[in-house]
């Protein structure tokens, strides 16, 4: 255990607290604390964490001791490409604009939030008024949701109607109903067996993964969820979180109940406030419904999850930085070995899953694995969801199996350019990604080729 893990783990009275303290340095922001020599002290002494460690957070993340509210205008590749930076000048006339990269609504871009966290989109010059005003504005209508593939897996949820809705019945969990009936050691051996890999970009065996957490030695351990999608240009997980925030909970549930975690974090990005509602709520379902709590589904043991607030920092989409964020240090990338399996959150094992990986683990326990692997190629098993923006005729997510071609997703299932316009190149993977030319575009979709 490093000197770093173990002062946030111990509270005044000496004892062990492995709560986050991101949420306390929200509420500070939101509460508009000034954070002057005095105003950090007072933040250092709630928190029981050095006044450097506050100083530091400070530094690191744009929502920080701004004191100041200000319009988010979405800066990302589809907004500029749509018109959002003219907009953005002419809204800073009237009011203080700040940038984002992203705000997850790529395929009706430019898109742009009101102070109290209101999403517009199809942002016009004279709609712009409506931005600042911080009005009446509807939650945007969920995007336009397809599955290509012989089964739906991610998008089954999200080609029903409307929101999330709190009232609503908490749907079955069915996966993790699966998963108990089976061994932790059976759980992680079906998950190998599926060739499931993760969707956040590494594409690292999530199966592997959770078998090296589970052979970890230390308590308790801990799931993260990756909500940070900060990559321009995707919008699947904020989807996901807004529309099918039990399929992620359940799939936490499962990895718990697989490596032995007691503990579940929701790592959502500041840009996304009605994905950090959305779960906060179906976390109390779920709780309510005991699926979570002290005796998930009657397990005999217990694993709760929390929902943790990014502060404004596109480095903490990778984990370290994440997990560094969760622990009130800088959100900085921190060197490997070890590794989080071994030694993540508070210096405990800890699984870290892109919510749309663990979307996936769910589908796989109630249906098998034959049921997954008849779909994919040899090496990239199921299907992926693909997000088309603004640019193409047929724009929002698409679920495809694994093996099609990029030019069949691009010129049918994306129906080509919107307006007939010729598409001169592609764009995979957000600013961290390749620019791919139409003679590049014979390649099948998977993990090798891509």
């Amino acid at each position: 255990m490093t000197d770093r893990a173990r002062s946030y783990r111990t509270t005044h009275q000496g004892k062990e607290d492995f709560t986050s303290v991101l949420p306390r340095l929200q509420e500070a922001a939101d509460a508009h604390v000034p954070l002057t020599v005095e105003g950090v002290r007072q933040i250092s002494a709630q928190l029981s964490i050095p006044a450097a460690t506050v100083r530091g957070a400070i530094s690191s993340y744009t929502e920080m001791g701004t004191g100041h509210q200000a319009v988010k205008v979405c800066a990302g590749t589809s907004c500029l490409l749509s018109g959002g930076g003219a907009i953005s000048r002419q809204m800073s006339e009237q009011t203080r604009c700040e940038p984002v990269y992203c705000l997850g609504y790529c395929d009706r871009s430019p898109a742009a939030m009101s102070v109290s966290g209101k999403v517009i989109t199809g942002l016009t010059h004279q709609s712009s008024a409506t931005v600042v005003a911080d009005g009446h504005l509807p939650h945007p209508a969920p995007p336009s949701v397809r599955c290509e593939a012989r089964q739906a897996i991610v998008s089954a949820r999200l080609m029903q109607p409307g929101h999330f809705d709190a009232s609503a019945p908490t749907p079955v969990y069915a996966g993790l109903a699966a998963a108990l009936r089976m061994s932790p050691t059976q759980v992680v051996e079906t998950l190998l067996a599926s060739g499931a890999k993760g969707r956040g970009g590494a594409a690292y065996p999530t199966g592997r993964k959770w078998q090296l957490a589970a052979a970890a030695k230390g308590l308790p351990k801990f799931v993260v969820a990756n909500g940070d999608e900060g990559d321009p240009g995707s919008f699947v997980d904020r989807e996901l979180m807004e529309r099918d925030p039990h399929g992620i909970l359940e799939g936490m549930a499962i990895c718990a109940h697989a490596i032995g975690a007691d503990r579940g974090i929701v790592f959502i990005r500041h840009e996304y406030p009605v994905a950090w509602r959305v779960m906060r709520d179906a976390i109390a379902n779920a709780t309510q419904a005991g699926y979570l709590g002290a005796n998930a589904l009657g397990s005999g043991r217990a694993f709760t999850i929390e929902v943790v607030r990014g502060m404004g920092s596109y480095v903490c989409g990778e984990e370290t930085a994440l997990l560094a964020a969760i622990e009130a240090e800088r959100g900085e990338v921190r060197p490997r070995p070890p590794f989080p399996v071994e030694a993540g959150l508070f210096g405990k094992p800890t699984v870290v899953d892109n919510v749309e990986t663990l979307a996936n683990v769910p589908w796989i326990m109630e249906h098998g694995v034959e049921a997954y692997t008849c779909m994919g190629t040899a090496d990239s098993k199921g299907t992926k969801a693909l997000c088309l923006n603004k640019g193409f005729a047929k724009p929002g997510i698409v679920e495809v199996e694994f093996g099609g071609t990029l030019r069949d997703a691009i010129e049918r299932i994306g129906g080509g350019g919107a307006g007939g316009e010729e598409i001169v190149a592609v764009l995979l993977g957000g600013p961290m990604g390749s620019i791919v030319w139409p003679d590049e575009w014979d390649v099948p979709i998977c993990f090798t080729a891509m």
